[in-house]
């Protein structure tokens, strides 16, 4: 009698078991997958329509690089393609801030002329200014996409006759962009906007920039062209 007892609570636990199991299968098969998400309706609406107008689409690898056609240009001193006159190209120690990992006063690279050879008799027949001969500083860029940019420079200005440098950006077939930049902090590296409120348009593709001497003893270390506005945004290291 108590063999067939235990056999009947045998059975009852075996099918209680069995079907708890049935049970929760069922469950987590109603439950959305993360993976499988049903699309939102805009969503929906937005992948049959494709791309907003302007926008690519992100890579298969989902990194979203296709978003990022436009984005900031960075011109290095250390990458000048040409010299001319007097310029050069130097290496010297950033601001006492700007350190490395190791705790060391980090150094800086750039362009400049220290003596353009401008003499007295030069200097009052063409102004203080005007260089007796071309001293610049030839880059080549690439722009990834067609539109405004608001570009800065870091420069370092030796005094007050030493405080300003000339920026041009020429292309192909294209006019000319050149900007006069003075500032009056001087004996420090320090970030100047280029143009004005309005920035500059430049077309997608290859680019020209020239940094000339206007007054000995101005140095350039970085070009930045950014896509924020002097506005939004004002770079503060070295690298923007």
């Amino acid at each position: 009698m108590r063999e067939r007892r235990s056999s009947n609570v045998q059975a009852v636990l075996w099918a209680l078991f069995v079907g708890g199991g049935l049970a929760l299968a069922v469950a987590m098969s109603l439950v959305p997958s993360a993976h499988t998400a049903p699309e939102a309706p805009a969503a929906q609406a937005q992948a049959a329509a494709g791309p907003a107008a302007g926008a690519e689409a992100p890579s298969a690898a989902g990194d979203w690089a296709g978003f990022a056609s436009a984005r900031d240009v960075m011109v290095r001193a250390e990458d000048v393609a040409e010299l001319t006159g007097a310029m050069t190209l130097e290496e010297g120690q950033d601001n006492e801030e700007v350190t490395t990992e190791s705790g060391e006063r980090a150094t800086v690279r750039y362009v400049w002329c220290e003596e353009d050879g401008l003499t007295e008799k030069d200097a009052d027949e063409q102004g203080a200014a005007a260089p007796a001969q071309d001293h610049s500083a030839l880059f080549e860029l690439t722009i990834p996409a067609g539109r405004t940019y608001y570009p800065w420079i870091r420069v370092w200005w030796q005094d007050s006759c030493g405080d300003s440098i000339i920026i041009t950006c020429t292309r192909e077939g294209g006019p000319a962009h050149e900007f006069v930049v003075q500032g009056s902090t001087h004996q420090r590296w320090h970030w100047l906007p280029v143009a004005g409120d309005a920035g500059v348009d430049l077309a997608e593709g290859p680019w020209r920039l020239t940094v000339r001497n206007r007054e000995d003893g101005a140095r350039l270390s970085r070009v930045l062209f950014c896509t924020r506005s002097y506005r939004r945004y004002k770079p503060e290291t070295p690298e923007g």
